[in-house]
């Protein structure tokens, strides 16, 4: 194991270690992914975004959101968490007939925002059958709503799942029952109750290196170079109509 791979190792004790401290209330800690999760605003669109970093070297939360959320551009965001508008700059953006439809965005870091806590990413592929739920922002809604189901299959670098999200969600969180985020949702059928998830097996490495080293270039490697994907993610998968949420 060269010097890289222990730093990422010790990283993500550390995100692990905080995730799953009790809140300043010594509560239980059952609730709080929710800590891990905004609304995220971006003109007309809305949607929502995880943390899954806070560093001193950027003086702010590292968040992932969709980038279809925020049309595929590098602009300012406004992300709302427990009452308070932060502002974000969105750093590093998919093209937009480019998979993987994922953008990574950094907060500005004030008092108001040092409850927020990075969750853990999964580096493991979720099975068949495997429970787990979805978070998100409904549209035109500041409470975040949690909605459960199961793996139903894995198409293509895309996860399929029972969660029925609503418009709203797009960008948000997927989360295993132990809370480590398996993935970020990127939409649902036209019809019907399949949800669509990015699986966090095609980003949890460059996130982590990013995290490591703070070279944005490291970030490139979150677009696709496959053309096989390319095609398919643009033609809405063969025999499903994916529609952005």
């Amino acid at each position: 194991m060269n010097e890289l791979d222990n730093k990422m190792v010790s990283t993500k004790k550390n995100v692990c270690n905080e995730f799953k401290k009790k809140d300043g209330t010594g509560k239980d800690n059952q609730y709080l992914y929710l800590r891990s999760v905004a609304k995220i605003e971006c003109g007309q669109n809305e949607g929502t975004a995880v943390c899954v970093h806070t560093s001193d070297a950027v003086k702010g939360h590292l968040f992932l959101t969709c980038a279809h959320v925020v049309d595929h551009t590098i602009q300012s965001v406004i992300l709302r968490y427990d009452g308070h508008a932060i502002k974000g700059r969105v750093i590093y953006v998919n093209r937009k007939a480019v998979p993987y439809d994922i953008a990574v965005i950094v907060s500005e870091q004030t008092k108001q925002t040092t409850d927020i806590l990075p969750c853990q990413i999964s580096d493991k592929t979720p099975t068949i059958g495997q429970k787990m739920f979805s978070v998100g922002f409904a549209c035109r809604e500041y409470v975040p709503s949690t909605v459960f189901g199961h793996m139903h299959r894995m198409i293509y670098s895309i996860l399929t799942t029972t969660c029925n999200v609503r418009a709203g969600f797009s960008g948000g969180p997927v989360f295993s029952i132990d809370r480590k985020l398996l993935g970020l949702t990127v939409g649902k059928l036209n019809m019907g109750t399949f949800h669509f998830v990015l699986p966090s097996i095609e980003f949890v490495e460059t996130i982590n290196k990013y995290i490591i080293t703070n070279n944005i270039e490291i970030l490139n490697d979150l677009e696709s170079k496959c053309p096989l994907k390319t095609v398919l993610w643009n033609n809405g998968i063969p025999t499903f109509k994916v529609c952005h949420i």
